[in-house]
């Protein structure tokens, strides 16, 4: 029988992580002793049970849904978790699911972003609630549940997030920044030997590698930001340089018989501005795509960085006898098929990140060169406007238009510095150094196996 919860609360160590595999129906069939220490269960009582066994009561049937519809997808997820010890005290876990053949791999670790943790237990008491009404009104538990993860979803549009995903996206970051700012520490064996040694070497480095990446990502909104707002500023610009091509024009048709090339030249320029603010639309659209499969690869490095972490720990826990040597076996082959999986989704975003990237850049390049175009032949009309002695008669147009111009210069060059940053964010990555380091490991394993 479960256990009932009994009002106690008990914390995760900032260096505990814990891991269980299941079967694809979510049945346990593998657990590190850390797991078996936060559920406070004897590890027969875990391994062949159901993993909601450790279900608190107050976690809603939502949360579980939009965790299970992800994973069915086999797409990688995280969650914020309250689970229920077999004491009947409870514990709040940053859950990491990944899925494997045959089933899944969830690694846990302490909330380490305070604020996150403290939003979604708000958001997860009120949902419950709504559920535990549905029920009460002779709803199923599945029909409870369906309408937990709407009102959860609706809570996270609340927020500014328009998917489950993005909220992902937003809190694996956070939560790794965090875990890291409070102090936790990958494990050192001077004296490992064998298969550990390459386990721990590898993970470490593994872990060393992914963790700057996603620094550098951490960058990336701030140089999409500034990007953004240059081809904003750009767009701005060019509206007024628009406003300023129809004010002279007034004055340049009533002289069109005087000065036909200052008139003639004026349609022309109008139909380049439109041409080059349509290209900067592209580019603006092509900023926000980037800044989201940037997002989308910076959770698969924090979700790697876990992985080589917990592969890098178990292995540690090993060496120091904490773990059975009977099922350490095949527990580092579940990590390492993880691991696997982590380091290919990361290598799959990188390979992204640089398609779009390229592409991106040769855009820019040929809004850049329009922006050129567009420069000279206003500085030659102006010229012309000069040359035909109709300044005077523009008095009121000419300011606006050299205004217009010298901003869009000087927008111009802003736009390639900041364009120039942003593309150079990411590709320099050794991926191969990380993909070398994950052979080593595999090769050992399948020696091992």
């Amino acid at each position: 029988m479960a256990a009932a919860p009994n009002g106690k609360f008990h914390e995760v160590g900032i260096d505990d992580l814990f891991f269980s595999t299941t079967d694809s129906k979510g049945v346990i069939e593998q657990a590190n002793q850390v797991f078996v220490d936060m559920a406070r269960t004897p590890r027969e009582g875990l391994v062949g049970e159901p993993h909601n066994i450790i279900r608190h009561p107050d976690m809603p049937g939502g949360a579980f849904r939009i965790v299970w519809e992800t994973i069915g997808a086999r797409e990688p997820v995280c969650a914020y978790v309250l689970n229920l010890a077999g004491d009947g005290s409870s514990y709040w876990a940053f859950a990491t699911i990944t899925p494997l053949e045959g089933g899944y791999i969830s690694v846990r670790a302490r909330p380490c972003h305070a604020q996150t943790l403290d939003v979604v237990a708000q958001i997860y008491a009120r949902v419950r609630e709504i559920e535990r009404k549905t029920m009460a009104e002779g709803g199923s538990a599945a029909r409870a549940a369906r309408v937990g993860q709407d009102a959860i979803l609706e809570e996270l549009r609340k927020l500014g997030y328009d998917s489950y995903a993005a909220f992902m996206q937003d809190v694996m970051p956070a939560e790794a920044a965090a875990r890291a700012s409070a102090g936790a520490k990958l494990p050192v064996r001077d004296g490992a030997t064998g298969f550990q040694r390459i386990l721990l070497d590898s993970s470490t480095d593994m872990d060393r590698r992914v963790s700057q990446l996603a620094s550098d990502l951490g960058s990336a909104d701030d140089l999409a930001a500034d990007l953004d707002d240059r081809v904003s500023r750009t767009l701005d610009s060019l509206g007024a340089l628009e406003q300023a091509v129809r004010s002279a024009r007034a004055v340049v048709d009533a002289h069109e018989d005087d000065a036909p090339l200052v008139a003639n030249a004026a349609p022309a320029l109008e139909v380049q501005c439109h041409k080059v603010a349509d290209t900067m639309r592209g580019v603006l659209a092509h900023v926000d795509q980037m800044c989201a499969l940037r997002h989308a690869l910076r959770f698969s490095v924090c979700m790697a960085q876990m992985q080589a972490e917990t592969v890098c720990r178990f292995t540690a826990a090993t060496i120091d006898g904490k773990e059975d040597a009977a099922t350490s076996a095949a527990a580092n082959d579940s990590l390492v098929r993880s691991l696997e999986a982590g380091i290919g989704a990361v290598r799959g975003s990188l390979m992204l990140d640089r398609e779009k990237v390229g592409a991106m850049s040769e855009e820019i390049e040929r809004a850049e060169a329009d922006l050129r175009v567009t420069s000279l032949l206003l500085g030659r009309w102006r010229s012309l406007i000069e040359k035909y002695g109709l300044a005077e008669q523009m008095a009121d147009a000419l300011p606006m238009l050299d205004d217009a111009l010298a901003k869009l210069s000087a927008n111009l060059a802003g736009l390639h510095e900041s364009a120039g940053r942003f593309n150079s964010s990411v590709v320099a990555f050794d991926a191969d150094g990380l993909e070398q380091r994950l052979h080593d490991i595999q090769s050992q394993n399948a020696a091992l196996a």
